[in-house]
């Protein structure tokens, strides 16, 4: 009798990384907050808008960073990327225009 073996389909798609690769990409995410926090050292040579812009790009790195490699959505299906990402993308755009919008705005009574 033969016997079947089921094959996980995913299995395929998804690659499997060793513990120096997460180090790897752990080392990338902190040298990104090291260099978030030496841009926010230094905030007194930039333009507010520039300093925030810098500030949430960087995020953006990082948190794509721990989605795509820490939460493999780098390996799931592309509907799955769509449907994280681009209300990531409406959120990082809704943040810099309200940034914008209110950067003239000091404390509650504005």
């Amino acid at each position: 009798m033969a016997e079947h073996v089921a094959h996980d389909d995913h299995s395929e798609d998804h690659e499997s990384h060793s513990t120096k690769f997460y180090w790897m990409i752990g080392g990338i995410l902190a040298v990104v907050t090291a260099l978030e926090v030496g841009i926010f050292l230094v905030e007194s040579s930039f333009d507010a808008t520039l300093f925030l812009v810098i500030l949430l790009g960087l995020a953006l790195i990082k948190g794509a960073g721990v989605i795509a490699f820490f939460m493999h959505l780098r390996g799931d299906a592309k509907i799955f990327q769509f449907v994280f990402l681009v209300p990531l993308l409406f959120a990082f755009t809704l943040c810099l225009g309200f940034l914008k919008l209110f950067s003239n705005h000091v404390g509650i009574a504005g």
